[in-house]
């Protein structure tokens, strides 16, 4: 272990800066990093300016991620020579010997103990705290840095999927108990937040250790005819029940929006990827709440160029498109994590080929999203103002309960202002309300 550095003049304000790597749960952890700093009298200050203190919140769900956290090291070390740089998180969870080897890293704290990644700033803290991994879960909702607030009910996975080292660096699945779920939202909902995302690692794993489940506690925050709209983050197809999509016609607070983690449209490639479904299933069910509400937005995860996927495989993953209804897909090139079961698979893809394959999917998706804009012209939609545009002030951008991102005239709109309006056109990826 070496000595950390330190700022002269350290019993002044220290003037600290984050960011954010990965997913929204990562996203949320910040945030709650963010207002726990500004709470013990720390100056939060911009990423690109000049910081006593610097703290990434990595991720290490790809290679990349890994190379864009280690770039940011050298950039805020750039800003500020004499900076103390800390990485937390995923990536500091899984690979504190590699991190504590650049010489400008000067603390490493894993997943289970992020907040004290700020004691290090105020105390003789002198270690790299990497304890088994474990998810982050704030016990009270400090607040939201974005127009729509995001309670992260739970983190952590029991799948071992075989592309996937996020086990390994959140530990299994925890959850925040139903009591504290609520009084979260409830808190976001006074604080004027309209709309609450419900998130997670492995969302529908929620409750398997409270003795409950993911829809008792959607049950329970719809009972009221009034509070913010609800959304939910990733599910997996065979973990959307019947439930959910009755309630998209009955329960207006829930949001006509699903985020399905489809990673491949070939069975003999789930397989190899260790998913509990087969690609049936997700047909099925895009099918089923399409027909409850052609209206509801439906984004899709699709994995491009894992191991054994040649052009049969690839084939039938298009196919599976082609026959589903979805809205837009997020299209992720494999990358080989070390320490997955992913790593002694035979039957590597070539980078060229998926790239092409990336290009393919990209350019159906494009097409899909556009159809989908157009379909929404004419319809009444709840648009939720978010922040205004940088180039015209007068406009606004935000989203309607079925993730339709929006342009809004707006001279005197306010983020979290939330208002009925029709949608009238679509300009490149979104569409103009009145």
């Amino acid at each position: 272990m070496r000595a950390k550095r330190s700022w002269e003049g350290a019993g002044s304000t220290v003037r600290i800066a984050f960011k954010t790597f990965g997913c929204k749960a990562n996203s949320l952890d910040t945030d709650a990093l963010y207002f726990e700093a500004k709470k013990r009298g720390f100056e939060v200050v911009g990423e690109d300016e000049r910081a006593d203190a610097y703290v990434i919140n990595s991720c290490t769900v790809t290679h990349h991620a890994d190379r864009d956290a280690r770039a940011q090291i050298g950039r805020f070390k750039r800003q500020n020579p004499g900076a103390v740089v800390a990485v937390v998180g995923c990536y500091a969870q899984v690979a504190k010997e590699e991190l504590l080897s650049i010489p400008e890293v000067d603390i490493v704290v894993g997943t289970a103990e992020k907040f004290s990644v700020l004691d290090h700033f105020t105390a003789a803290a002198d270690r790299d705290s990497v304890a088994k991994a474990s998810g982050f879960l704030p016990e009270q909702f400090l607040g939201s840095r974005n127009a729509r607030a995001s309670v992260k009910i739970q983190d952590g996975c029991n799948f071992k999927c075989s592309f996937c080292i996020i086990p390994q660096a959140r530990g299994r699945s925890i959850s925040l108990s139903a009591e504290t779920a609520i009084a979260q939202v409830e808190e976001a909902s006074r604080l004027g937040f309209r709309e609450v995302v419900l998130t997670g690692i492995h969302l529908a794993h929620y409750g398997w250790d409270k003795k409950t489940d993911l829809v008792d506690l959607v049950r329970k925050l719809l009972e009221k005819d009034t509070g913010p709209r609800i959304r939910l983050s990733t599910l997996d197809p065979f973990e959307i029940p019947d439930v959910f999509i009755d309630w998209l016609g009955d329960k207006k607070r829930l949001c006509p929006h699903f985020h399905i983690a489809l990673q491949s449209g070939s069975n003999r490639i789930l397989q190899k990827m260790r998913r509990f479904y087969g690609s049936e299933e997700f047909v099925e069910i895009t099918h089923r709440i399409h027909n409850k509400n052609k209206d509801t937005f439906i984004g899709v995860d699709v994995i491009v160029g894992f191991p054994g996927e040649g052009e049969t495989e690839f084939n039938e993953t298009l196919k599976c498109l082609e026959h589903s209804h979805w809205t837009k897909l997020h299209v992720f090139p494999f990358s080989l994590r070390k320490g997955t079961a992913a790593e002694n698979l035979q039957g590597r893809v070539p980078d060229c080929a998926i790239s092409e394959r990336s290009k393919i999917l990209r350019a159906l998706s494009e097409r899909r999203y556009q159809t989908f804009l157009e379909s929404q012209i004419g319809s009444m939609r709840e648009v939720l103002l978010e922040r205004p545009s940088k180039k015209h002030l007068s406009i606004w951008l935000g989203h309607t309960e079925n993730y339709l991102p929006t342009y809004a005239m707006a001279p005197h709109g306010e983020a979290k202002q939330l208002f009925s309006s029709r949608v009238t056109r679509v300009e490149r990826d979104r569409v103009w309300v009145d």
